[in-house]
This record gives structure tokens, sequence and C-alpha cells, in this order.
């Protein structure tokens, strides 16, 4: 494989494609743990002028320290592959503006490599954030405007999650449709 084989593409895509469906896997399970741990944090009332306020515990800070975190690693990881897709294309369009094709191959097996390490970053951070929230149970009581921050970031990490699963599934499709026509793409020998 060299810079020039349209292997090298097809090959480096492939590692970041699962890597990057390896990490969703691992969000997603997680995120959804957390988030319906923090969905089940309940309201004495759901009247909003009867809510009392109540001083939040340092615990209730942090998890809503750390979830919030967590939420914003999750949304990060689902942008990442749309991130890729026109950091591409704009490395495709240099190619059409007489950019030398050395530069562009280059720049490419680069954002190919930096986007694999941001998905294992991302999940690293994402896994390192969760563990520090295992103790939610001790969360179930909370009421008051604690418990609507902690199920307003249940569901804000529910839908991330959701939309995190929906890109991995596209993925995949891509993935698999890559996959399955292999020996025809490296048959092409196609050159950047």
């Amino acid at each position: 494989m060299t810079l020039s084989s349209s292997s090298t593409y097809i090959y480096t895509y492939v590692i970041f494609a699962v890597v990057y469906l390896a990490s969703s896997v691992a969000f997603v399970v997680n995120a959804v743990r957390v988030s319906t741990a923090l969905s089940r944090a309940h309201e004495l009332t759901s009247n909003p002028e009867e809510r009392h306020i109540e001083q939040s515990s340092p615990a209730v800070g942090e998890v809503i320290s750390h979830s919030q975190r967590l939420v914003d690693y999750t949304q990060l990881a689902t942008l990442l592959p749309l991130v890729y897709v026109v950091g591409s294309m704009f490395l495709g369009s240099l190619i059409l503006g007489g950019t030398s094709h050395t530069g562009v191959n280059l720049g490419w097996i680069t954002l190919t490599i930096v986007a694999t390490i941001a998905c294992v970053a991302f999940v690293v951070l994402g896994l390192r954030e969760s563990s520090k929230l295992n103790h939610l149970e001790d969360l179930r009581d909370a009421t008051g405007r604690a418990a609507d921050a902690l199920q307003r970031i249940g569901l804000r990490l529910g839908v991330s999650a959701a939309l995190l699963l929906l890109v991995a599934v596209f993925m995949t499709l891509n993935l698999y449709s890559i996959l399955s026509g292999i020996e025809g793409l490296l048959g092409v020998q196609f050159l950047i």
C-alpha cells in the first residue's frame, strides 16, 4: 500500500469507520444507562409555583456537571462524521482548484487519522464522565429544581444518544456498502 494507491484510502476509511462504530456503541450504552438513571429523578409536585427551592447538595452539582460534559462528548462524537465528510469534500475541491495531489493525499490521510484519534478520545472522555456517575441511585429523592435539572439533562443525553445511534446506523450501512464491493473498489485503482 502506497500513498498513491486506492487501497490506502479504502483501508484507512474502513479503520476509521470500525473505530467510530465501536466507540459509538460504547457511548450509546453508557449514555442510555446514565440518561435512564437521571430521568428517574422525580418531583414532589408538578405545579411550578408550589416547588420549593432546595439547597442543592454538592453531589447534585457534581452529577449535573459530569452529565453536561457527557452530553457534550456525545454530541461531539455525533458531529465527528459530519466534520469528516465536509473535510473530505474540502480536500476534494482543492484537487479541482489545481492543488497538487500529493498534498491533498497527505491531508486526507491526516484527516482520517485525526478523526480516528478523536473517536478514541471522545469515548475515553465519555466513559470517564459516565464512570463518575455510578452513584446516581443516591439522587432518587432529589426534588424541586435539582430534579428538574436532572430530568432535563437525562432527556438531552437520551436524545443525543439516539442521534449518535442514528449516525452509527448510517456509518454501518456505508461501511457495509464499501466492504461488500471492496474487490471492485480495489480493482479500480483510482488516484486522487
